[in-house]
């Protein structure tokens, strides 16, 4: 474990409370990113101090392929400046290559037999594990780390989960079963079918149409490539273990892979040599943190974890944020493929915009000649089973009362909730919930004014340069739990407001043409785009076309 304090001197002009960085390890493997979070420490009389102290296991820095022995690992620190410009330092550190080995660990059948046999007998003694976690409740000693973020009988589940796991290697998670037999399927699979060939398309969201995975999905049918689909929205501990030996098969015998999203059990394979894995980030930009950027801030996620990085290939908006593509998935930043978002390239064909309103007032004949408000916050929560949004924060109906009449509010929630607005009955012609009914995209073109929060939508919506209002009430608690690449405050394209009151002022403006610039903002415009939209042009289906074909034909 390499331990390591970090001070970082800025301009005194700096106002955020915390600055983040990478720390970059470079070695023959290439580059791998390491998150660090530095808060302010004090201001002298010509700068400003944040510090950081972090815990890096090396031998987790490098996944798979690791540094020769006698090799030099060189550390030095990336940071994206408010400018949107990189910087990066001369080597700090290097450490010899050997410390980032991974231990070859190989259990004997003998104590792959005893471990099962003391898991009985734990599991016996289960009645003992719960009370020893309802004492933990009672503040006697501390619940097992699995328990950390959940609540009542969850975490005496967990507690007794973990407990059972240090001591025998097997517990009680569904989850954690069910991706051991997708494991095993592959794995048979893999010496069933010893060739690769065609496409696969694997989703554990709802498919939009017009989004990465549709669009490439039909050029690829329309090039006459072999393809199949594994597209769900339940996942993996619900699904059965059909559709699990399934799906196991269908990974086992393509040739090239490909996501939009985060898929967690295909993370627990070592992939055949031969198989590409490509993933097409649903989001532009980089706004709120992801993947292995979380490290030290979502419960659960240790460095060792094998999530995202498997990927052959992953698709990224802008050079500008391949630093932080490569830090959020744990590879190096030579996987990160710069050349656009094939859902952005409609925001460049004046006749798809036309089509898209003429036929969503056909369908929405209410929303004709209308100033059109879209509502479009994440989620909040931690992941898909837990998301919500806290609607009694945003009361649809109270701010329709008060825009003018000629208003209509449309709102959409992240694919992760389930539970929308209940609309009352008189507002119903002039507040629509069209969370599963229309791409987001789409909703744009006849979008007048964004109303969101932490969402990634920003970035489409800087590419029609829509008036952008963000709604913030739970900002430091956000922050707190989830975290961004930047200082909110200074980032945001567009006003910040904390409360609905507010929020109805700053709307009433906006839909008169009255729009406030965000006045902490410190990236121009032009300086936004090009960080983080750079490679957005109308082409990124074209160049992806082109890099699947590529993958095809690697060997």
């Amino acid at each position: 474990i390499l331990n390591i304090d970090l001070q970082c001197d800025t301009e005194r002009e700096m106002t955020a409370g915390k600055i983040r960085f990478s720390l970059v390890f470079e070695s023959s493997c290439g580059k791998r990113y390491f998150p660090v979070s530095a808060c302010y420490q004090k201001e002298s009389e010509n700068c400003r101090k944040y510090t950081a102290s972090v815990a890096v296991e090396l031998p987790y820095i490098f996944f798979e392929s690791f540094p020769l022995f006698g090799e030099k690992v060189r550390i030095f620190v990336a940071i994206c400046s408010e400018n949107a410009l990189w910087t990066y330092t001369e080597p700090m550190l290097e450490l010899p290559g050997e410390l980032f080995q991974q231990e070859k660990r190989h259990q004997s059948w003998i104590r792959q037999i005893g471990s099962r046999i003391l898991y009985v007998f734990c599991t016996i003694l289960l009645p003992i594990w719960i009370l020893d976690g309802i004492l933990a409740q009672k503040g006697l000693h501390r619940l097992h780390k699995a328990a950390d973020g959940r609540q009542g009988k969850r975490a005496l589940f967990y507690h007794a989960h973990g407990l059972v796991k240090d001591w025998t290697g097997y517990g009680y998670s569904i989850r954690e079963y069910k991706t051991n037999y997708f494991k095993k399927c592959y794995e048979h699979a893999c010496r069933k079918y010893p060739d690769t060939n065609g496409i696969l398309f694997l989703s554990e969201r709802r498919v939009e149409s017009g989004g990465n995975l549709d669009r490439i999905r039909k050029e690829v049918q329309k090039q006459g490539y072999a393809s199949w689909e594994f597209l769900t929205e339940t996942p993996v501990h619900k699904l059965t273990r059909k559709e699990i030996k399934h799906c196991a098969e269908l990974a086992a015998s393509a040739k090239l892979i490909i996501l939009e999203d985060f898929v967690p059990h295909l993370h627990a394979l070592t992939l055949r040599k031969d198989t590409q894995l490509l993933q097409m980030w649903h989001a532009c930009g980089a706004f709120k943190l992801f993947g292995l950027s979380e490290l030290g801030i979502v419960d659960h996620l240790e460095q060792s974890t094998r999530n995202h990085r498997s990927y052959t290939a992953a698709l990224a908006s802008s050079e500008g944020v391949v630093p932080f593509y490569s830090e959020a998935f744990g590879v190096d930043d030579q996987v990160i493929k710069p050349i656009g978002v094939p859902r952005t390239d409609v925001f460049f064909d004046p006749e798809y915009g036309r089509k898209i309103r003429e036929s969503f007032f056909k369908k929405y004949p209410i929303c004709r000649d209308k100033k059109i408000v879209l509502f479009a916050p994440t989620f909040r929560g931690s992941g898909n089973k837990t998301a919500y949004y806290p609607w009694e924060r945003f009361q649809a109906s109270e701010i329709m009362s008060r825009m003018p009449e000629d208003t209509v509010l449309i709102l959409k929630n992240h694919p992760f909730v389930k539970k929308g607005y209940e609309i009352p009955l008189e507002y119903q012609d002039r507040i629509l919930d069209l969370s599963t009914g229309e791409n987001i995209n789409d909703l744009l073109f006849i979008t007048s004014v964004l109303i969101t929060d932490y969402s990634s939508v920003i970035f489409e919506a800087s590419l029609l340069e829509l008036p952008i209002l963000f709604y913030t009430f739970d900002l430091q608690e956000y922050l707190d739990s989830r975290d961004i690449y930047f200082d909110f405050a200074s980032f945001a394209p567009g006003k910040i407001v904390e409360d609905q009151k507010t929020l109805e002022n700053e709307l009433r403006k906006a839909l008169l043409g009255e729009v406030e610039e965000n006045g902490k903002v410190s990236m121009t415009k032009e300086q936004f785009h090009r960080l983080f939209l750079g490679a957005l042009d109308g082409k990124s289906t074209e160049r992806t076309m082109e890099l699947v074909k590529q993958l095809m034909t690697t060997d």
